[in-house]
């Protein structure tokens, strides 16, 4: 079943102040940097499927934020500031996927595209009502697969 996985609300920078592109790049920074321990500008322009030129300006952009430390032709470091804002990012990404899949049974290709449309657009008023669904929903084990299987009936 779907979890929480620990999303804390937090008052550091919030969801939503950067555009979804900077977002987007947040994570995949901090996704490279756990896989490979770094993060360069070929890898970061590969997994997000642009020009090395458009990574140098986002990487800019996020240090002047605070977010990263990074010179030319150098890595890209999260600062404490943008490891936050990208771990409550990639969870609340792996929530809604979760959901998504596990609950309304969308295929998981389908699942990851939308929840990574879905994590950018959502208020954190309307996640958290979806967190507290989550653990309404789990409270109820006995009665959860009773209406999961009326609702994937219907």
């Amino acid at each position: 079943m779907f979890k929480n996985r620990g999303i804390a609300k937090s008052t550091a920078r919030r969801i939503g102040d950067l555009s979804e592109s900077l977002e987007d790049y947040l994570e995949i920074i901090f996704e490279l940097a756990e896989k490979r321990g770094t993060a360069r500008v070929r890898d970061i322009a590969a997994a997000k499927k642009v020009k090395m030129s458009s990574v140098t300006s986002a990487l800019k952009r996020l240090g002047r934020e605070g977010l990263i430390v990074y010179e030319a032709r150098e890595i890209a470091k999260l600062t404490s500031d943008g490891e936050n804002l990208a771990q409550r990012l990639l969870k609340r990404h792996h929530f809604l996927t979760g959901f998504l899949v596990d609950v309304l049974k969308v295929d998981p290709k389908t699942a990851a595209k939308d929840a990574c449309s879905m994590e950018h657009a959502l208020s954190q008023k309307t996640m958290s009502r979806l967190y507290d669904f989550s653990e309404f929903l789990q409270g109820r084990q006995d009665g959860l697969k009773d209406i999961l299987k009326a609702f994937r009936q219907s």
